[in-house]
């Protein structure tokens, strides 16, 4: 019986899941000036390969959790009294898929399994049950009509502690950054939820500590694009914890190649540039990249602390040097723009900085008569600020 319809994403929470813009996706955002990087963890599975977290517990269930007649059999677990019914979390999911339709999740509908459960696989089960009811029964779908929106919900928010949970605690050797890799595969695996967990099993222990800082990072942000969101975490992840000795303004030069190709070509770039840089760089980088991505909150001082600009030049004479810089390579590009704002003086690249966040509040998109426009008049104090001597 296929009772929860929800769609399991290859990259999980943290690439493109269906129509959903909250959830993962190549979200787009653009760095100061023509610097661009429109990044996302990898490519989901999508069309007809995608697999059903129905299809997953239907095939889970049919074994774990009925009995001689083929019915669900939740009160079998409560008669029995050795070896734990359900041993590992896959089949305790497959008796909840049995009992709780996700059409009409009900407060205690998964109570009948648990006494079949171990402790251990009982208290990993706990962190499942509660996405499903807080996010999804009482946060995204309360209210709703949509018999297919827990279901759905499951599948977008809830896929990461199903996997978790299925892994039961093992770890192995691989890297954060094979598991999205790993589970593009699992879309079409007969056993979808099990190639999730082995997926998740198979990182090292320091993997699954990365994976689980992204996840909640993620998870906090409500779900957006992990670059956007959690450029930290998220390539903290994908470079296995390395770093190197560059600053902050060398990995923003550096990103400047990180804006043609696939999503998983741009994403490797901006791993590459990540690994180059010193862990204080790091923090600097994924602090600008976090305000060109979203909020143009604590931009300037995001992007002063990372280009460190400590020459004498004015305002002016950094917008002129941005504007020379029309180089065909885009790193070139990218270390010239950013070269200008290092030449100018802190005070006036201060200026420089605030123009650019305010024009870039009016998205006039290469628009030269919206630039006109906001120049003199959303952004006029602005400018009138970075031409003052």
């Amino acid at each position: 019986m296929k009772l929860w319809t929800a769609v399991l994403c290859a990259a999980m929470a943290l690439s493109a899941c269906g129509s959903d813009d909250n959830v993962g996706g190549a979200t787009g955002y653009t760095q100061l000036g023509d610097v661009s990087l429109d990044g996302a963890l990898g490519d989901g599975a999508t069309g007809d390969d995608t697999a059903t977290a129905s299809d997953a517990l239907s095939d889970t269930s049919s074994d774990s959790s009925s009995g001689t007649d083929g019915t669900a059999s939740g009160t079998d677990a409560l008669a029995d009294s050795g070896p734990a019914k359900y041993p590992d979390c896959i089949s305790l999911i497959g008796c909840v898929a049995q009992s709780c339709p996700a059409t009409n999740w009900s407060t205690g509908c998964d109570a009948a399994c648990l006494p079949g459960a171990s402790p251990a696989v009982a208290s990993a089960y706990a962190s499942v049950s509660s996405c499903i009811e807080n996010t999804c029964r009482d946060g995204l779908c309360k209210g709703s009509s949509d018999p297919k929106c827990i279901g759905e919900c499951i599948g977008k928010k809830c896929m990461n502690k199903i996997a978790v949970c299925g892994a039961d605690g093992k770890t192995g050797q691989a890297q954060c950054g094979s598991y999205f890799t790993c589970t593009a595969a699992c879309g079409s695996d007969k056993d979808p939820l099990g190639c999730v967990s082995g997926c998740y099993a198979a990182l090292s222990t320091s993997a699954q500590s990365q994976y689980a800082a992204l996840d909640a990072c993620v998870s906090a942000a409500g779900g957006a694009d992990a670059f956007a969101s959690c450029p930290e975490q998220a390539l903290t992840c994908l470079a296995a914890g390395a770093s190197g000795s560059k600053t902050c303004l060398e990995a923003l030069s550096c990103s400047g190649a990180c804006d043609t190709g696939t999503d998983a070509q741009k994403a490797a770039c901006m791993t590459a540039c990540w690994s180059q840089t010193s862990a204080k760089g790091q923090t600097a980088f994924a602090a600008a990249l976090k305000c060109n991505a979203s909020s143009k909150t604590g931009c300037v001082d995001a992007m002063l602390t990372c280009t460190e600009p400590n020459g004498i030049g004015t305002c002016t004479a950094s917008l002129t040097c941005m504007q020379g810089c029309q180089q065909s390579d885009p790193q070139a590009k990218s270390t010239c723009f950013y070269g200008c704002l290092h030449s100018a003086s802190p005070a006036e690249a201060k200026k420089n900085l605030e123009l650019q966040v305010c024009m870039g509040s009016c998205n006039c998109k290469g628009d030269q008569k919206c630039t006109d426009t906001c120049l003199t008049t959303t952004c006029k104090a602005q400018l009138t600020a970075c031409q003052a001597p």
